[in-house]
């Protein structure tokens, strides 16, 4: 508490520099002023996975797990009103809805929304440049006959992007044992790709590492062979 006697001595001045000391203390800054959409883009690095997918206008994209549609939206954007968006998702319940809600008040008619199923995401043969999972693949089983549905979707030289959940202390333990805890690592990962068909174009096993969270997401180019 301040009393009389040090507000009498020191007067005005300093009553008025503390309030500017506080009100310094509250502005926010340029990241916490952004929308949570942009604070999530940025913290999984949108520009360098939107890279990867090595997409232009016109292109043929999957959002595998698409969710509420954070990607696809943007994924949207990126390949214009010439290419299309295949917004995939198992759960009819809330993302399916939430998906076909966010396209009508987008008024995104490059996106066309898919209702998977455990083992066909229902994409279209050997049409798409490329195929995108976000922190979704250790969730997917059977995980086998989702791969080859997949490669099949690709063009030659179509790209298929994993993203996902580094496990930390059960980095050595099964895969099963790694997907109920929502991680699984790229050395499981990458001999799957392998034996459905796919090349490694680029692994980077730390592609967001945050120490002071304990958090790390990798990062897998798989790509159809052009033969």
């Amino acid at each position: 508490m301040t009393s009389t006697r040090n507000i009498s001595r020191f007067g005005l001045p300093l009553i008025l520099a503390v309030g500017l000391m506080a009100g310094a203390q509250v502005s926010p800054s340029p990241a916490q002023s952004a929308s949570p959409e942009d604070r999530r883009a940025t913290a999984l690095k949108l520009p360098e996975i939107l890279d990867a997918l090595a997409l232009s206008q016109g292109s043929q994209v999957a959002d595998v797990g698409a969710g509420e549609g954070f990607l696809t939206a943007r994924l949207a954007k990126v390949v214009g009103p010439g290419g299309r968006v295949y917004a995939v998702d198992i759960d009819d319940k809330f993302a399916i809805p939430r998906l076909k809600e966010m396209v009508e008040k987008q008024s995104l008619s490059n996106v066309t929304v898919i209702r998977s199923e455990p083992a066909d995401p229902k994409l279209p043969e050997g049409g798409l440049d490329a195929v995108i999972m976000l922190i979704v693949y250790h969730e997917v089983e059977p995980y086998q006959e989702m791969l080859a549905q997949i490669f099949a979707s690709l063009k030659p030289g179509g790209r298929f992007v994993i993203v996902d959940n580094m496990p930390l202390k059960t980095r050595a333990r099964p895969r099963a044992d790694q997907a109920k805890n929502h991680v699984i690592a790229p050395e499981v990962v990458e001999p799957e790709l392998h034996a459905v068909g796919f090349d490694i174009a680029a692994r980077r096993d730390d592609f967001i590492d945050r120490p002071d969270e304990e958090e790390i997401k990798w990062m897998i180019i798989g790509r159809r062979p052009l033969k």
